[in-house]
């Protein structure tokens, strides 16, 4: 536990440093220099190619991390479980690229009316598929040796940093929008760069077409990379589908708006995806070994300190929401997406609090429950945008994730309960969101209020995070966070 604490600190102190840049981009430069349209082009293309990924990866990235550990006393093997992996990428690419250009008049019906300019620019999406897919391959050879810092650099700060940086050069009028939407390409390309650089410096790799040191392993490898490109598809098409769905059915506009709100709300879960990172290969390790009982230790440690980082940042963007949006430029372009921000924030908060359930059925010798599971709610999350979004809008897309995260994560933690015999929830689960619930109704009921939105925010965060601390602390929630509290503050 002590490694993934480490690893995680220090992956969400990068993670975070990406946020304010996703900040300055999402909250200020877009809105300023964007229109809500552009905005939600955007956001599209990059959403869509990430809904294809798993297609082009075809399970690479879970399969990666499960196996490796079978291979990483040997040299060769690690070559040949590197290099067929890679070949595994290129053909999916090739073959997902292929059925998308027969089939894109079909899929295009579904966006001429109200989204044009996303079909305009859709050959964006081929490029940088291209580039996540093989970026993906790479964060995964890291992330099975319990390496993940530089990934989320390059994903949460290096792109988000030059992409700032262009929007400043469109309002410099050095660039056209046109120019600024093509060089994410170059941007992405960056990123996969130095990826590939560093993953080589760490341990040379060789590519090599011969497989008869892995051969034995092959059939099992396939048959867990099918159910895992079924369950990442079907996991990405849920948490995606909402954007993907007000794009088609409400238009590239309201795009923008819904994407803002769901930007802020996302914030939430940020930290869980460095701790979810680390995590893998332990738990693969774990699974491997039988160690239930360090496996459930370790599975009720970090929902315990996702709850607490979750309920922290999601008190801090409710109570200071309405002065957020007050400093978004032309803020009324973009206020019908606020009532989002309160849906996706409690989305991800319950995300966090039931841990890396998913990680755990999928690494397991159960995967297949998940992929299943996932591909019954990604039907249900479709229908439920169909039904919601009509009706009500934005919000019915919010919703609509809302109801399927929760439906999916009770029954995983039915399932897990069932087969492993273990639990992300104490106890101590409830005192925490009960200290949430409490400070947030203090500071509900006796508002704060500066003319002054900025510094409005920082006193209100500075008071939410002394007294969430302060009373976490003497509550004793967690022995480790209370060892990060008294080292910080020389206790």
């Amino acid at each position: 536990m002590g490694k993934i604490l480490r690893q995680s600190f220090w992956s969400t102190i990068i993670i975070y440093s990406g946020v304010v840049l996703g900040f300055i981009n999402s909250i200020i430069l877009f809105p300023k220099y964007l229109s809500t349209e552009q905005i939600g082009l955007f956001r599209q293309i990059i959403s869509a190619s990430s809904l294809l990924v798993p297609l082009t990866t075809f399970g690479v990235s879970a399969a990666y991390v499960k196996f490796y550990p079978l291979f990483k006393e040997n040299i060769d093997k690690k070559n040949q479980f590197f290099s067929y992996n890679l070949l595994v990428v290129f053909s999916s690419y090739l073959l997902t690229t292929f059925l998308i250009v027969i089939f894109f008049d079909s899929l295009s019906i579904y966006f001429s009316q109200n989204s044009q300019l996303f079909l305009d620019y859709f050959y964006l999406v081929y490029f940088i598929l291209f580039l996540m897919s093989l970026s993906a391959l790479f964060e995964s050879y890291l992330r099975a040796r319990y390496d993940i810092v530089l990934s989320n650099i390059i994903n949460g700060v290096s792109n988000r940093f030059f992409t700032a940086i262009s929007i400043i050069l469109l309002a410099l009028s050095v660039l056209t929008f046109e120019e600024v939407i093509n060089l994410q390409i170059l941007i992405y390309g960056i990123g996969l760069i130095i990826i590939i650089s560093y993953a080589y410096r760490k341990e040379k790799f060789k590519f090599q077409l011969k497989y008869d040191k892995i051969s034995s392993e092959i059939k099992n490898i396939l048959n867990f990379s099918s159910f895992s490109f079924l369950g990442s598809f079907s996991n990405i098409l849920v948490l995606n589908v909402d954007i993907l769905m007000v794009t088609s059915l409400l238009g590239l506009s309201q795009t923008g708006i819904y994407t803002t709100a769901f930007y802020i709300g996302m914030i939430i879960e940020i930290p869980r995806r460095a701790i979810s990172q680390i995590s893998i290969p332990f738990i693969s390790e774990n699974i491997k070994n039988d160690n239930i009982k360090n496996l459930e230790k370790n599975y009720t440690e970090v929902s315990l300190y996702q709850t607490i980082i979750g309920v922290l940042f999601y008190l801090l963007i409710i109570i200071n929401l309405d002065s957020l949006f007050s400093l978004i430029p032309n803020s009324e372009n973009f206020i019908s997406g606020k009532d989002v921000v309160y849906v996706v924030g409690l989305s991800k908060l319950i995300i966090m609090v039931f841990g890396y359930s998913s990680e755990l059925i999928s690494l397991s010798k159960f995967y297949k429950f998940n992929v299943v599971t996932i591909l019954i709610l990604a039907v249900v999350g479709i229908i439920l945008n169909i039904i919601l979004i009509p009706v009500y809008g934005l919000i019915g897309a919010a919703v609509a994730s809302l109801i399927s995260i929760i439906i999916f994560n009770i029954i995983k933690f039915i399932f897990i309960k069932i087969r492993f015999g273990i639990s992300p929830f104490t106890s101590k689960t409830l005192k925490v969101i009960s200290l949430g619930s409490i400070l947030f109704l203090i500071f509900t009921y006796y508002p704060i209020d500066f003319d002054n939105k900025i510094l409005e925010i920082l006193v209100k965060s500075i008071l939410i995070i002394l007294l969430f601390s302060i009373c976490i602390f003497y509550m004793k929630i967690s022995k480790k966070v209370n060892e990060i509290i008294k080292e910080k503050i020389n206790l």
